[in-house]
C-alpha cells in the first residue's frame, strides 16, 4: 500500500481588518511566509463528529468549513468528501488560524487537498510543520509551535531571506530566534518526543537594527536581558475562499517578543508597518518603522 501524509496548513492567529489597498500595498503580499503548515501522516478522521475532524500530529482539526479537493494530477476523480479522507492519506490542509476558535476549542480547516502541496522543495512525505515560534527554550535547546515542542538540538538552523529564495539562506544561532517569527521546521519523524533536522527562519533579512537611549544615552546592560521588546506589525495577506466569503486581500497583525539588553536585532520580520515597543523597567519607549524585504533599517528607541 502507497504511505501517504496530511498537510496541515494553518493560517497565523490575527486581527482581521476588511479594507481596500493600494497596488502598491498589494505587492507587498505575506501569504506565502505567513502560512502555518502541518504535514505529516493523518492519524485519525470522525466524519460523523459534531463538528466532522481530522487529527495530525496529535493535534485535532475541524474540517466542517473546509473545501475538500482533489490533487491536481488526480484528473476525472470527481469531488471530495470528508469520506473519502483515510488514515495514512496525503493531504494537504489550511486552517483559518494557528489559534483554536473559541467555541469549538479546535483548530478550524478553511481548505484539504487530497494528495499533499508542493513537493518541490523537499521529499513529500517529510513531517514538517511552519508556524509562529510560540516560545524558546534554550537549556534543551527546544521550540514550541502549535503547542508541540520540538527538540532543535540537532536541528540545522537556517534563515530564508524574504521570496524564500533557494540557496540565499544563512546560518542561524538558536540566541537569535525571537517568540512570534515564522519558522519552517522538518522532523525527524511524526512519533514523539519530536525532534527537529532543519528550523529554518522566514524573512530572516527583513532586519532592524535597534540602539535603546535613555536620558544618560545608549543603554548598555551586557550580558543582562532586562529590556523587553514587543513589535506589533501590519501586513497585507490572501484570505482564501471560505463558504461564508470570496477570498481576498486583508490586513493581518502580527505580534512578536524577545527579552534582550541595550542594543539588538530584530529578524524575520514580514514586509509592512511595525511598531516597536521596548520597556526596561518603568520606562517605555516607542518607534514605528516601515520593513522592507532583504533589508536592514537602523532606529533609535528613546525610553521615557
Amino acid at each position: 500500500m502507497k504511505r501517504t501524509v496530511v498537510c496541515a496548513w494553518l493560517g497565523a492567529t490575527a486581527v482581521f481588518l476588511a479594507a481596500g489597498f493600494s497596488h502598491l500595498a498589494l505587492a507587498d503580499d505575506e501569504t506565502d511566509e505567513l502560512e502555518i503548515k502541518v504535514q505529516a501522516t493523518l492519524d485519525a478522521t470522525n466524519c460523523g463528529g459534531t463538528p466532522p475532524t481530522i487529527s495530525v500530529l496529535g493535534l485535532t482539526i475541524d474540517i466542517s468549513t473546509a473545501s475538500l479537493n482533489n490533487s491536481e494530477d488526480c484528473e476525472g476523480c470527481g469531488d471530495v468528501t470528508c469520506a473519502d479522507l483515510t488514515v495514512g492519506q496525503v493531504a494537504e490542509v489550511k486552517l483559518a488560524s494557528d489559534a483554536p476558535d473559541p467555541t469549538t476549542g479546535l483548530l478550524s480547516a478553511t481548505e484539504v487537498d487530497m494528495g499533499g502541496g508542493d513537493c518541490e522543495d523537499s521529499v513529500c512525505d517529510a513531517v514538517k510543520i511552519a508556524a509562529p515560534l510560540q516560545a524558546i527554550d534554550p537549556n534543551v535547546p527546544s521550540v514550541t509551535v502549535l503547542g508541540l515542542v520540538v527538540d532543535i538540538s540537532q536541528a540545522r538552523l537556517q534563515g530564508a531571506d524574504d521570496g524564500d529564495n533557494e540557496g540565499d539562506n544563512q546560518l542561524v544561532d538558536a540566541s537569535q530566534l525571537i517568540v512570534g517569527q515564522m519558522v519552517e521546521i522538518e522532523l525527524v519523524s511524526n512519533q514523539p518526543p519530536l525532534a527537529a533536522t532543519t528550523l529554518e527562519v522566514k524573512n530572516f533579512t527583513n532586519q532592524v537594527d535597534v540602539e535603546v537611549d535613555d536620558q544618560n544615552g545608549q543603554v548598555d546592560d551586557g550580558a543582562v536581558d532586562d529590556v523587553q521588546v514587543d513589535v506589533e506589525e501590519t501586513v497585507v495577506v490572501h484570505a482564501p475562499a471560505s463558504v461564508t466569503a470570496a477570498a481576498k486581500h486583508v490586513r493581518r497583525t502580527v505580534r512578536l517578543h524577545t527579552a534582550t539588553n541595550g542594543s539588538f536585532t530584530l529578524s524575520g520580520l514580514p514586509t509592512g508597518r511595525a511598531t516597536i515597543t521596548v520597556t526596561r523597567g518603568t520606562s517605555t519607549g516607542h518607534k514605528r518603522v516601515q520593513v522592507r524585504p532583504n533589508r536592514a533599517r537602523r532606529v533609535k528607541v528613546r525610553l521615557r
